[in-house]
């Protein structure tokens, strides 16, 4: 039985279809970006180097409908200050958060609600609050269903460790109830 998810969703621009690092897509829809490579499908292991990277962030610029979407750390800031409202409003239970240059992962408690109604909340939260016309999101995002105690750790884990591997802080967000504060203190 799910007993929670670990959803993830990009900024635009940053995470193509084709992107080197791998990505959950399916198939490229943009003629302009499937001229950048074919889909590599899953987390292509080894990852790419930066300059790599780099090289196909700038290739793929002028394939894109609009410039890219970075989270600079004020915009991190803001978006952050945009969830807690969304998670009071829905009653959700957030074990971890990590806000990203180029995504946000969220391991949040099964609820009434489907998960990709809770990413679209998310999501149309941070864009008002980030005072944007225009969402700076892509559609969708990826789930993983968490089954166990111990998936929902590891997603946490996983989570918190992202920003301190990425050369940021640890984020620690009052929205946000930590598995050890949620367990009565295991």
């Amino acid at each position: 039985m799910v007993i929670a998810y670990h959803a993830i969703w990009t900024t635009y621009g940053t995470w193509l279809p084709n992107d080197p690092r791998g990505s959950y897509s399916k198939a490229v829809y943009s003629a302009e970006l499937a001229a950048l490579g074919e889909v590599r499908y899953g987390r292509q292991d080894p990852q790419p180097d930066r300059r790599t990277l780099r090289l196909f962030h700038v290739e793929a610029r002028p394939a894109l409908a609009r410039p890219e979407f970075r989270l600079n750390g004020a915009a991190r800031s803001v978006v952050a200050a945009a969830f807690p409202d969304v998670v009071r409003r829905l009653g959700l239970a957030v074990r971890a958060c990590a806000i990203m240059e180029d995504h946000v992962h969220v391991v949040v408690m099964r609820s009434r609600h489907r998960i990709e109604y809770i990413v679209n909340q998310l999501k149309g939260g941070a864009t008002r609050a980030l005072g944007l016309e225009r969402t700076p999101w892509t559609r969708g995002g990826w789930k993983v269903f968490l089954n166990d105690e111990a998936a929902l750790g590891a997603a946490v884990r996983y989570v918190e460790a992202n920003p301190p591997a990425a050369g940021l802080a640890p984020q620690r967000w009052d929205f946000v109830e930590p598995l050890s504060s949620a367990a009565g203190g295991r």
